[in-house]
């Protein structure tokens, strides 16, 4: 099955790749849609209610649902069919998004339909995710998974880099209404495309007793995941550098806007190119992955060190070229982490348990969201935007050197 494409050797069959392709697409599409909703929803609170608690709701519902459901969703999912959870939860998506379209549209609705609405989204989006994390195992053989992570982390940086731009102009031409039903349409197109691929069908019964769904109990299926992932000490330190990185984005990200502003004195036109930067570097490198086969963990490490380096430099030495260079080094150092750690998961674990591992990872992330945004708020508010970038990535390059410590530089995906 195998056959040589300059010096990188190639398993994965073409029929699979067919399909992979297919998966790419599909998500490619309903993640641009994502960020139409992430715009609209929001803002369709503040249109009906002008109050920032009402915003703050509807924005935390999918990390609430996520924590309360994370790991369930991710036992769940490892005992039932792949296509039919990921196509039931896109089309279901676009039923709810269809309906909150509907509802928004309408002057005088009570808001209490759009925190459900944001609730049943959140739920179907970490179930769907859940079922996702085995996909790419099922279709691309070890040697290509970082080619494919690459190429799907590609796909969700360029949508993170201009889906807000597309959000705005669809909200200025037809309201929330319009991009939520754009959304809608993007999981229908999404759900008739991975419902078709039969290959996700594929089981895996046997590589994992306790998630047997003929013969084990949900809660058995949680805990077994758990264990299994407490057992590897080497994801769990790639785990813990892909979660130090994230308390370093969510510490300054919020806080970004403020230090242009009153930093650098620049407008909101330069801080979307700061951002069309940072997604550009992370497009290059998600792509530039895939020219590789092993997983590793020094290049999680260096990805760690590069982005709070990046972050540390423009706390440090302010100015628009420094904010630059930190942009290039937050893409590049996250596109490397979050390529390798997701790549390793996929080749250290059976397919069925991407689920439960996956959806622990994810949980334990969404953890340290809310203090990391809380702290760096008040951190700024305090001493300043400076001297909260200079902190959070002093933790970050803290965490890289314990990796280094720990051993990490040796880890490969066996």
């Amino acid at each position: 099955m195998g056959r040589e494409r300059g010096r990188r050797r190639v398993q994965t069959t073409a029929a699979a790749w067919a399909d992979y392709r297919r998966v790419w697409a599909a998500h490619s599409t309903s993640t641009f849609g994502d960020q139409l909703t992430l715009i609209a929803l929001p803002l369709a609170a503040f249109l009906r209610t002008e109050s920032a608690f009402a915003v703050g709701v509807v924005s935390s519902m999918e990390a609430v649902t996520a924590v309360a459901l994370g790991i369930v969703s991710g036992a769940l999912a490892d005992r039932l069919s792949h296509r039919r959870v990921l196509l039931v939860t896109d089309l279901a998506r676009a039923l709810a998004l269809g309906a909150l379209a509907a509802v928004v549209a309408v002057d005088d609705y009570p808001i209490a339909a759009l925190y459900a609405g944001a609730a049943v989204l959140g739920a179907l989006r970490v179930l769907h995710d859940a079922a996702a994390s085995a996909v790419l195992p099922l279709l691309v053989d070890g040697p290509d998974l970082l080619r494919a992570n690459g190429q799907i982390n590609a796909s969700e940086a360029a949508a993170n880099a201009t889906g807000p731009a597309l959000a705005g102009g669809l909200i200025a031409a037809g309201g929330p209404a319009l991009a939520l039903g754009v959304d809608a349409v993007s999981f229908a197109a999404s759900g008739a495309v991975v419902g078709r691929i039969r290959r996700l069908d594929t089981d895996a019964e046997g590589s994992d007793a306790d998630s047997d769904p003929r013969t084990a109990a949900l809660w058995a299926g949680v805990t077994s995941g758990l264990r299994a992932l407490a057992r590897d000490r080497g994801m769990l330190w790639a785990l813990a550098m892909a979660m130090a990185m994230n308390v370093v984005a969510v510490s300054v990200e919020g806080q970004f806007i403020p230090y242009a502003k009153e930093v650098l004195d620049v407008g909101a036109l330069g801080i979307g190119a700061y951002w069309a930067l940072g997604g550009t570097a992370a497009v290059a490198t998600s792509l530039a992955a895939g020219r590789y086969e092993i997983a590793r963990g020094d290049v999680i490490v260096a990805g760690l060190a590069l982005f709070s380096g990046g972050v540390f430099l423009a706390g440090t030495m302010p100015s628009l070229w420094s904010a630059g260079v930190a942009y290039v080094c937050v893409g590049v150092g996250s596109a490397l982490v979050i390529t390798h750690v997701a790549s390793l998961r996929q080749r250290r674990f059976p397919v069925r348990m991407q689920g439960r591992v996956s959806m622990a990872a994810r949980t334990a992330m969404l953890l340290l969201v809310p203090p990391a945004h809380i702290g760096g708020g008040a951190l700024a508010s305090a001493v300043g935007s400076e001297a909260l970038f200079v902190a959070t990535a002093s933790f970050g390059l803290f965490a890289a050197g314990a990796g280094v410590a720990a051993g990490l530089l040796r880890l490969r995906n066996a």
